[in-house]
């Protein structure tokens, strides 16, 4: 049976990268269905600065109280052990919960589901269908579409716990058999998360306390609460882009590096994304604007997946305790032994994709030796434009008197973006 209202959008999943697909789409006075069992377990995960920081930005994060931290994070990783920052977490079920509450104030129908994309079609389970012009399958490593790199197959064991002896804040802790994440919170709570081979023997439970014993020796009292999770965690490269009107996003496209805590960044970032070849499909329709978008799309999911496997692959290189332990030998050369960012002696000058108003365009982009992908803007300022007239003046007064204050700072920008990272 299928409803006989008719969506502009219909959003399969409700984690960050659905309902935040959901609330954009909203906003803009689309009718849009967000489906989703709203069945999410309890856990806990790192929220990147730049995404706090948009979220906030957006008032997303407005009555959400869920935010934990700043919490000191310790790494225990490569030649320099127990360096240390500052790390945000939330809480994934109430972060997901809350996010799609905002999408249904902006005007989203919220329906608890779960189903299977087909063009012009949501398929859900018990028989019901959603008819949609536009579908997103937002359930992350289960949305179609996306293959491995052929990677060494590895699980992620999670669960909570309680212990003695450990100061509040998160840790990551390399270890011969792979690597462990923990947070550890007030009263003596944790939550562990542990990725190490897929094939290996033991039990879930076993192998994520015999990982936390091993990077916490002084934790007094270890029990974990209930029986672990476990996920398939081998980075994933995204297929072509075939249909402009089903897109796969957020974990769908992923090949995140051991210590970067940046999943929900890329998750958001690509709803942002295919908001923006939807905006830019309807705005332009036609077969040139298809391609453009079909581009965007693949080369930014595929680039971005592939640059942070390498990116992986380094942080692997980089802990030399173990190199010839099995797991992190078998890590150490994948996906291969390109750079993670392509060298530049200088800065160029091109034509690429870029969003301009919220729409996609081919402009000129300014390609440094550490952003070689390349910028089009720093903030409101063009970036072609402004390095053209710093090269031709080198005056930021001159750069000032065009932008205003703000490019004052432009000379720092430009010297840092000279150096490679």
């Amino acid at each position: 049976m299928t409803r006989q209202e008719a969506f502009d959008l219909a959003v399969l999943g409700g984690g960050p990268a659905g309902a935040v697909s959901a609330w954009l789409a909203a906003r803009e006075g689309l009718r849009v269905a967000l489906v989703d069992p709203e069945t999410t377990t309890p856990r806990l995960e790192g929220l990147s600065p730049r995404l706090r920081l948009w979220l906030e930005a957006q008032g997303l994060l407005a009555g959400f109280a869920g935010l934990i931290g700043p919490l000191r994070r310790a790494v225990d990783w490569g030649e320099s052990p127990n360096s240390e920052n500052l790390e945000f977490v939330v809480e994934r079920a109430g972060f997901d919960a809350h996010l799609r509450a905002r999408a249904q104030e902006a005007g989203a129908r919220l329906i608890r589901g779960a189903g299977r994309p087909e063009p012009g079609v949501l398929r859900l389970k018990g028989g019901e269908s959603l008819a949609a012009a536009r579908i997103l399958d937002a359930r992350g490593r289960k949305a179609g579409g996306a293959r491995d790199l052929r990677a060494p197959a590895t699980l992620a064991i999670c669960g909570w716990a309680m212990a003695e002896g450990l100061t509040p804040g998160t840790r990551v802790a390399a270890l011969e058999e792979g690597w462990l994440w923990r947070v550890a919170l007030p009263g003596g709570r944790l939550w562990l998360q542990f990725c190490g081979e897929a094939a290996a023997p033991g039990a879930l439970a076993e192998r994520l306390a015999g990982a936390f014993r091993a990077a916490e020796p002084q934790a007094r009292d270890f029990r974990l609460i209930g029986p672990p999770l476990a996920r398939e965690a081998a980075p994933i490269l995204p297929e072509p882009v075939e249909d402009l009107d089903l897109l796969a996003i957020g974990d769908a496209c992923a090949a995140m590096d051991p210590l970067s805590g940046h999943g929900q960044f890329r998750a958001v970032s690509g709803a942002l994304a295919a908001a923006a070849a939807r905006r830019t499909r309807r705005a332009r329709p036609g077969a040139e604007t298809d391609r453009l978008c079909r581009d965007f799309l693949a080369v930014r999911a595929h680039e971005t997946a592939l640059r942070d496997a390498r990116i992986g692959r380094d942080f692997i290189r980089m802990e030399s305790r173990f190199q010839e332990a099995p797991f992190w030998r078998a890590r150490r050369d994948f996906p291969d032994d390109q750079p993670a960012h392509e060298t530049l002696d200088g800065f160029q000058v091109v034509r690429g994709p870029v969003v301009r108003g919220g729409l996609i365009e081919e402009a000129e982009i300014l390609r440094t030796p550490r952003t070689p992908a390349g910028i089009g803007w720093f903030g409101e300022i063009p970036a072609v434009e402004a390095w053209r007239l710093f090269a031709a003046e080198n005056s930021a007064q001159k750069l000032a008197e065009r932008w205003g204050p703000a490019a004052l700072r432009l000379p720092e920008v430009f010297a840092r973006e000279a150096r490679p990272v």
